[in-house]
């Protein structure tokens, strides 16, 4: 009995560490997926310098993930986030200096409106 009690417990850290190993992976996966449809979905609106470095970091990650190097995949997971959450706070403070400016430009009038409407006289009998 000892000696299953010895085995569990050795097995319990293995599967431990390959379970926090896989968690690692797949945060990594996800971060990829997330930066790859950011600068898919923003297009032009993403500075040329930080798309090629979130591409080159994408990159890096993506041969870490294929060399099963945790602690190599864990800095460059690390560092391809920071780049990500830069991209998104610019395209945010840009998103929103391009709503303030739609919200000064002036809209239609009720001028332009009263010329559809149609004047009748209704008699009640």
């Amino acid at each position: 009995i000892e000696k299953m009690v010895k085995e569990a417990e050795a097995n319990k850290e293995a599967d431990e560490k390959r379970k926090e190993e896989a968690d690692l992976k797949n945060e990594a996966e996800q971060i990829i997926f997330a930066t790859e449809k950011a600068i898919k979905d923003l297009g032009d609106k993403v500075d040329k310098k930080d798309k090629k470095k979130a591409e080159e970091e994408i990159e890096d990650l993506k041969k870490a993930l294929e060399k099963d190097d945790i602690e190599d995949i864990k800095a460059k997971k690390d560092k391809l986030n920071e780049t990500a959450m830069s991209l998104a706070t610019k395209v945010y403070e840009e998103a929103a200096k391009q709503a303030q400016s739609e919200e000064a430009a002036p809209e239609t009038s009720d001028d332009d409106i009263k010329d559809d409407v149609i004047d009748a006289d209704f008699e009640e009998k």
